[in-house]
C-alpha cells in the first residue's frame, strides 16, 4: 500500500477540461427511424420532396371549388385520412373529408362541416371562401430540399414524429458508444436478494448503488451510449488495472467509481497514469466531486474516475461525463437534463471558484420555484438524496449566494404548484 506523495491535487477549470474532449467519429450505420431513437444523426436530413404532397384538410367538413361558394352542392362521396380520392371533383359536388385527409383534384378549399347545412345529399354553404381556406398546401410542412435535422441531433421521438410526417423513413447514424462500468471497494457487494442484502448490511458491507446510478442516467440521459457490463472489484491496484484495460479493449468509456481521493491511496491514479493517457486531469473544480478524473487514450477511448458517494457521483454525471462525451460526439441537439431555475428563499454557500452542489427542497408559487437549501454538511449522506428535492448549481464566479438569488436545479422529482 503506497501514500500519494503529492497530498493535495491540482483544481482544473470545468469548461477547460471539457474543451480538450477529443472529436469521436464512431462506425456509421444506416437504419430505420423507428429503430434509431436515442442515436446521434451522422448526416444532416434533407426534405426529399415537398410535403404534403398534396392538399390536406384542415378540419372535418367539405370538399368545394372556392369559386363556386356560396352555393348548394352534391354530396358525391367521403374520403377519411390515409385514403387517395379516386376522381377529379366536379362542378357543383362535394366530397366529405376528414382532418388530415387529402382532397380530390379540382377542390381548394374546406367548409367545416359546422358551417354548412346537409339536406339528404344536398350540401348548402351559406357564405363565400377563399382559395387555401382550411387546407394544408402542398409544401406547407416541408419543401423539397429544406434542412428538416442537423448532423448531430440525438434522434428523439418527437423529432421522429416529425420526420415520418415530411417522408423520411431513414438516415445514417452513429453507432451508440460502449461503456464498462467498474465499482471499486472491497466493502462493496452487488445485492441478490433482499434478504442477502439485509445479512451484508448487517455485516458491515456496502450495497452497490452508484454504478446503478450511473447506468440509470446514463440510459436516461445519455441514450447514444450503452452499458456493456457493470463490475465490482477489490481496491487493488492489480484488479484496476487489469479490469481498466480489458474494458478499454472492449468499451469506448470506462467510468471507474470509488478510489479517487483528493490525497492518500488512490489506485485510480496509479492505474490511468500507468496506462500513459495522451490527456489527463485529476481535480476538477467542483464540490462535490473535486477528485474527479479523466483520461483521454485516444478520440473514441476515454475514463472516467468519479467518487464512489452517490451524490459526488450524480455531479460528476451531470457537471462533466455527460456534457464531455457530448462533445465528442459533437452533439448539437439531445435529451435534456431535467433543469429548473428558481429563487433561493435563504442564502447559501456560495461557488467562490468551484461549481458547489447543494442539495434543496423546492416548493411552487405564483412566482415559480421557491429553493430552500438543506443544512447539510459532506457528501457522504446519501440518504439526503430520498428528502431533496433539486441540487442547486452555483456557479464558480458567485460569491455571494444571497437570498432571492435565481439559481439553477437539477429537478430528482418534480414538484406541483399548491392551490
Amino acid at each position: 500500500m503506497r501514500l500519494h506523495e503529492d497530498k493535495y491535487i491540482t483544481l482544473h477549470d470545468l469548461n477547460e477540461v471539457l474543451s480538450n474532449a477529443p472529436r469521436c467519429n464512431p462506425e456509421v450505420s444506416e437504419m430505420a427511424l423507428w429503430d434509431a431513437v436515442g442515436l446521434v444523426l451522422a448526416n444532416d436530413i434533407i426534405a426529399p420532396f415537398d410535403t404534403p404532397i398534396m392538399p390536406k384538410a384542415v378540419y372535418d367538413g367539405f370538399a368545394v371549388k372556392a369559386g363556386e361558394t356560396p352555393g348548394v352542392f352534391k354530396l358525391v362521396g367521403s374520403i377519411l385520412i390515409g385514403q387517395l380520392p379516386n376522381r377529379e371533383l366536379r362542378v357543383g359536388e362535394t366530397y366529405y373529408v376528414t382532418t388530415g385527409a387529402y382532397l380530390p383534384k379540382g377542390a381548394d378549399v374546406v367548409v367545416p362541416e359546422e358551417d354548412a347545412t346537409v339536406n339528404g345529399d344536398s350540401v348548402i354553404i351559406n357564405k363565400a371562401y377563399s382559395t387555401g381556406d382550411n387546407i394544408d398546401e402542398p409544401g406547407s410542412y416541408a419543401k423539397k430540399g429544406q434542412l428538416l435535422v442537423s448532423k448531430g441531433t440525438v434522434l428523439t421521438p418527437y423529432i421522429l414524429s416529425a420526420l415520418l410526417e415530411t417522408g423520411v423513413f431513414k438516415a445514417q447514424f452513429y453507432n451508440r458508444l460502449k461503456v464498462t462500468i467498474i465499482s471499486t471497494g472491497s466493502e462493496l457487494v452487488k445485492p441478490r436478494t433482499p434478504e442477502g442484502a439485509l445479512n451484508e448490511f448487517m455485516t458491515g458491507k456496502v450495497i452497490e448503488s452508484t454504478g446503478l446510478l450511473i447506468e440509470w442516467f446514463m440510459s436516461n440521459y445519455m441514450p447514444y451510449v450503452t452499458v456493456l457490463k457493470h463490475i465490482i472489484i477489490n481496491d487493488s491496484y492489480d484488479e484496476i488495472l487489469s479490469s481498466v484495460t480489458d474494458g478499454l479493449r472492449k468499451s469506448n468509456i470506462i467510468v471507474i467509481t470509488g478510489g479517487t481521493r483528493p490525497s492518500g491511496i488512490d489506485y485510480v491514479h496509479d492505474t490511468l497514469t500507468a496506462l500513459k493517457p495522451k490527456y489527463y486531469v485529476r481535480g476538477i473544480k467542483m464540490r462535490p466531486g473535486r477528485p474527479s478524473t479523466v483520461a483521454v487514450f485516444d478520440d473514441c477511448h476515454v475514463a472516467f474516475g468519479v467518487s464512489g458517494h452517490p451524490i459526488s457521483a450524480l455531479n460528476a454525471l451531470s457537471l462533466l461525463i455527460e456534457p464531455f462525451v457530448r462533445n465528442m460526439l459533437s452533439i448539437v441537439s439531445t435529451v435534456p437534463l431535467p433543469k429548473a431555475y428558481g429563487r433561493l428563499l435563504e442564502s447559501t454557500e456560495p461557488g467562490r471558484g468551484l461549481w458547489r452542489q447543494v442539495r434543496a427542497k423546492v416548493e411552487v408559487d405564483n412566482n415559480g420555484y421557491i429553493v430552500k437549501p438543506l443544512k447539510i454538511t459532506g457528501s457522504s449522506f446519501t440518504s439526503t438524496l430520498a428528502e431533496a428535492d433539486a441540487l442547486i448549481n452555483i456557479p464558480p464566479w458567485v460569491n455571494d449566494a444571497a437570498k432571492d438569488l435565481i439559481v439553477e436545479m437539477l429537478m430528482l422529482r418534480s414538484r406541483s404548484f399548491k392551490y
